[in-house]
């Protein structure tokens, strides 16, 4: 049986982000259901350069786990040497969007990478027609960098840049990136992450997680992207639907298809049942109780097993609705007490009655 569990507080959630696995979704605008182990272009993303350029493989991830990396191999023609570009997107060019992804270079620093997008306005509205956040070389080999980049909405009269290039165990910025705006005509996007020039065939660059979000202050931080917790000790957060191993969390802001391990769960609650210690409580007689089960095959106010099994249940909910069952017992059984002990009394009553009579008749 599979639960659905509404939590309005889960305190302690750490995300982690393995897009590259598709286990968990937050806002990504990329679908990364077709990001598995292979060679060339896959699902919603196409190759730059050959086939023979580009793979895709386990290796470890920004975090020290097993992740499916994007891996550029150069061929020797100094030319598109790997990385690919999503398809494309819709957006709204009223709004900000920012783009993610992670870059290792290894062996040396042959070659460029780049981050870029779709054809675009620069921020002093002069036309960019082929758009990159950064284009340029990592500063050190072997180690793991977060790139973001900024589009700003078509009517945002803004002229600083954002983005950046960030250090995956420091968490510093490293080197500024170019931000963009939107064109009023902009309907679409395109995410793209290459590898450009190198020469070197025993260079690699490998990639993972990208992602583009919405900023509108739902997105993940960039403290919880790098996995790097802030000086006053914030938690990753999402603030929309979050669903992990599945990717249409529906009307729950976090929907898991697994097990939940926690040491506290905290679940708020606008109503408890200790109304039905009320003096005004009409309390269900066990006649009816015992009809109800006969003709229902559960409790009052329980859900049944098929309810159970189609809608899940809500755990606070289904908390108070048990408490209020309990409560309800205790009244019975209070009651039950008072009258076994009146049923005691008026036994003692009559056993004394009997034998004062037993005791006159030998008179």
């Amino acid at each position: 049986m599979k639960f659905k569990i509404l939590i309005k507080v889960f305190l302690g959630l750490v995300v982690i982000l393995t897009a590259s696995q598709g286990k968990i979704y937050g806002q990504n605008l990329l679908d990364l259901t077709g990001w598995t182990v292979g060679t060339g272009s896959t699902g919603a993303f196409v190759r730059n350069g050959g086939a023979d350029e580009n793979t895709r493989a386990w290796g470890l991830g920004p975090d020290g786990k097993s992740a499916i990396l994007w891996t550029a191999i150069p061929s020797g023609d100094a030319n598109a040497d790997g990385g690919f570009a999503s398809q494309q997107f819709p957006i709204l060019h009223t709004s900000m969007y920012r783009f993610t992804s992670w870059v290792k270079k290894t062996n040396s620093h042959g070659g460029n990478t780049y981050l870029g997008c779709g054809p675009l306005l620069n921020l002093n509205g002069t036309t960019a027609a082929n758009a990159y956040f950064w284009a340029g070389d990592v500063p050190e080999l072997n180690r793991w960098y977060l790139m973001v980049g900024y589009i700003h909405a078509s009517d945002d009269a803004s002229t600083t840049n954002f983005g950046g290039l960030y250090d995956g165990v420091t968490g510093a910025k490293v080197a500024n990136f170019t931000d963009f705006k939107f064109a009023t005509t902009t309907v679409t996007s395109v995410h793209r992450n290459y590898l450009y020039y190198d020469a070197n065939v025993n260079d690699r660059q490998y990639m993972y997680a990208p992602r583009v979000d919405l900023v509108n202050g739902d997105e993940p931080s960039l403290s919880s992207l790098l996995g790097i917790q802030s000086s006053i000790s914030d938690p990753a957060y999402f603030a929309g639907k979050v669903g992990i191993k599945t990717t249409n969390p529906g009307a729950f802001d976090l929907a898991v298809n697994g097990n939940v391990r926690a040491r506290e769960i905290k679940v708020d609650a606008e109503v408890w049942p200790d109304f039905v210690f009320a003096k005004d409580y009409e309390l269900p007689s066990l006649k009816k109780t015992e009809k109800h089960i006969k003709e229902k095959g559960h409790l009052p106010g329980i859900p049944s097993a098929a309810e159970a099994q189609t809608n899940g249940i809500e755990l606070g909910d289904m908390n108070k609705r048990l408490l209020q069952k309990i409560e309800e017992l205790t009244l019975y059984l209070i009651e039950q007490k008072k009258q076994g002990d009146q049923q005691k009394n008026q036994i003692r009553e009559l056993s004394e009655k009997v034998t004062l009579l037993q005791k006159n008749q030998k008179q």
